[in-house]
């Protein structure tokens, strides 16, 4: 007769779960604290360019060529 109650593999099971889910959630808390911003330097490279089409810029590619 099987005796009533919680399994060992069952038990072994939802540890192993537990512990893993509670890493998970230690390193990404970590992983948000410890993220870098964007550095001072590269602001300026993130400015929108000009989506109009500049004439006299295209008529200076065309003289080069």
């Amino acid at each position: 007769m099987r005796k009533r109650g919680i399994d060992k593999d069952l038990v072994l099971i939802l540890t192993t779960t537990l512990i893993t889910v509670a890493a998970w959630v230690g390193f990404e808390v970590y992983r948000a604290y410890t993220k870098v911003g964007i550095p001072e330097g590269l602001e300026k490279y993130l400015e929108p360019l000009d989506p109009s089409i500049s004439v006299t810029t295209l008529d200076k590619l065309e003289s080069r060529l």
